[in-house]
């Protein structure tokens, strides 16, 4: 399985060779997942973006503004990098609790099988997941 943060497909192994698919976590998926943590998850990403955004607006405007007129000087920029760095760690955590805690990737393989079961053998994260931890 690989999962994005809205999009992700998957490669099914049974008797008669893979079998690829893809799922998209909104309209198809909406009773198979805890719909709260994801929320949570997109809000938090959301937060990440406009703080690192503003953070990155006040850096131009100490930097190339003028030097004796600082808006925030340094211990503002920290604060910004500080929080938008845990609004990241938040997003990491709670996207990987969810796949994990509710057993998300059985749910998905087997949405729509009648009595076959699949097992999950590897999970991976696509680059949705892992932009949150380069925000720098």
């Amino acid at each position: 399985m690989q999962y994005g943060l809205f999009h992700g497909e998957g490669v099914r192994q049974c008797g008669l060779g893979a079998r690829p698919f893809r799922f998209s976590l909104f309209p198809d998926l909406l009773k198979v997942i805890p719909l709260s943590i994801h929320v949570n998850v997109i809000l938090f990403s959301t937060i990440l973006v406009v703080l690192t955004m503003v953070g990155t607006a006040f850096f131009m405007y100490n930097a190339f503004g003028k030097p004796f007129e600082t808006l925030h000087g340094p211990l503002g920029l920290y604060l910004l990098s500080f929080m938008s760095g845990s609004c990241g760690c938040l997003v990491m955590i709670l996207f990987a609790s969810e796949v994990k805690i509710h057993h998300l990737s059985e749910k998905i393989a087997n949405d729509k099988e009648g009595t076959y079961a699949y097992k999950t053998q590897s999970e991976k994260y696509t680059a949705s997941f892992w932009l949150t931890k380069d925000h720098k």
